[in-house]
């Protein structure tokens, strides 16, 4: 049976979290917050595009705007409609489900991929804790911690195997240095109103957007407070009238 139609239907568990580094939750956000999120992130697009049509590319510098690839710009500024913190509600709900002795402060992005647009490379969302490895490999103290660093996927968008699903490495938050090439790859299908929750040392990537339309995600991202995120911190802000610095 084809894993990607046959997790469609379900979602997973806390001992999967545990396990696999993510978890899958289904229909937990209605139609119409969908629409408002949408409404509400294609303004600020909007607001974004007049500030940069002059600007050299890809972006690369800011805490609130970021160029991951040519076509894959992320928005981190201007998240301060209501809508934002009645769909934040679930799911730092849950945060404290997976990660209870951890106190969580939140921002929310969004990362529209343009037809086109190519793969990012793996990697894991936290630096690790002591200056001790290189690039995305982690030390025994990253791997000794409860997630304090958690990455919530809501697409507003169907998710397919043309436009670009997330690809994850399973179990890698538990692993110090990963085998990118004998890794399983798992990249599930997602539809509006589905969430993804991950721990931030699970590596993973986003996949090439083959697809005519453009693929839209809503994030956020749940750190500890005792955590340095350059995003919660005054750091080379392009729009710093609109920046949000979490919660």
């Amino acid at each position: 049976m084809d894993t990607h139609l046959q997790i469609r239907t379900q979602d997973t568990s806390l001992a999967d979290f545990k396990k696999d580094g993510l978890l899958i939750v289904r229909n937990k956000i209605d139609a119409a917050k969908i629409q408002t999120l949408i409404k509400e992130i294609n303004e600020i697009r909007e607001f974004v595009k007049v500030k940069i049509q002059s600007m050299d590319r890809p972006l690369k510098t800011y805490s609130d705007i970021a160029e991951r690839h040519l076509g894959r710009l992320d928005y981190r500024c201007g998240f301060t409609a209501d809508i934002f913190d009645e769909v934040a509600e679930p799911i730092l709900q849950l945060s404290r489900k997976v990660s209870p002795t951890i106190d969580f402060r939140y921002y929310w992005g969004a990362i529209p991929s343009e037809s086109g647009s190519g793969p990012t490379d793996f990697h894991r969302d936290v630096y690790p804790i002591l200056n001790t490895t290189e690039g995305v490999n982690l030390d025994t103290p990253d791997l000794c911690l409860p997630p304090y660093y958690l990455t919530v996927l809501i697409p507003l968008v169907e998710i397919t195997p043309e436009n670009g699903p997330t690809e994850f490495i399973k179990g890698s938050q538990h692993i110090k240095i990963v085998n990118e090439d004998t890794s399983d790859i798992y990249a599930p299908l997602l539809s509006p109103g589905d969430f993804v929750m991950f721990d931030g040392r699970t590596m993973h990537r986003g996949s090439p957007n083959k697809s005519k339309d453009e693929r839209l995600i809503a994030y956020m991202t749940l750190v500890a407070n005792w955590y340095h995120d350059q995003t919660f911190e005054i750091n080379d802000y392009l729009f710093p009238e609109v920046a949000v610095k979490g919660k």
